[in-house]
């Protein structure tokens, strides 16, 4: 799989291709707006300016798509915090509000007995059911642990979100892979650490 990341070793590397994001979704904007208004006064033919606008949309999507994608993962690298954009991204994802937001979803997952059939990326309910308590209880550790950092939010997002990759979602992912997981972010959680340490099993 081709990863939409790009790989930067500086803060200056990673500010460069966020601009240059932002200009094509910004340049795709202007497209529109400018293929309407020919169409509008009439110098261009409404067939020409609906291609226009469709091609426009397609390209300030997938701007803004490879945008998203590259926040998610250079807001947890401490080595870009300088950049500004992503320091608005890495507050984001620790605010109040994504913190209550992240642990109400973590119960109604630990609560779940059956599964929507309009869910796009629905929990594994078999797998669900032997971390139900751990759940519960990261949910209660995130609302009252004292600090976060975005690796770890950036973590129980993927968890309850990345269909391709969590293995609280995708049963092609081995299941000893969320008892990994689920250790790692409340070891995280309980010691305020954005480290990759584990506490050894009991």
């Amino acid at each position: 799989m081709v990863s939409m990341v790009p790989s930067v070793r500086t803060a200056a590397e990673a500010h460069r291709h966020l601009q240059s994001l932002a200009a094509w979704r910004w340049g795709a904007i202007a497209s529109a707006v400018m293929s309407l208004g020919l169409a509008a006064a009439g110098l261009l033919v409404p067939a020409a300016a609906v291609t226009g606008v469709v091609a426009a949309v397609i390209l300030g999507a997938g701007a803004e798509v490879a945008r998203t994608v590259v926040l998610d993962e250079w807001a947890v690298r401490e080595d870009l915090g300088d950049v500004p954009e992503l320091a608005r991204a890495r507050r984001r994802m620790l605010t109040e509000a994504q913190r209550r937001a992240m642990a109400r979803s973590l119960r109604e997952i630990a609560v779940q007995r059956t599964v929507p059939r309009s869910a796009v990326a629905p929990p594994l309910l078999a797998r669900v059911a032997p971390v139900r308590g751990e759940l519960l209880a990261m949910a209660e550790e995130l609302e009252r642990a004292p600090r976060l950092d975005p690796r770890t939010m950036a973590e129980l997002t993927g968890l309850i979100t990345d269909g391709a990759r969590s293995p609280l979602l995708n049963e092609a992912v081995p299941e000893p892979e969320l008892a990994v997981l689920l250790r790692r972010i409340r070891f995280r959680l309980a010691s305020g650490s954005a480290g990759d340490q584990l506490r050894p099993a009991a």
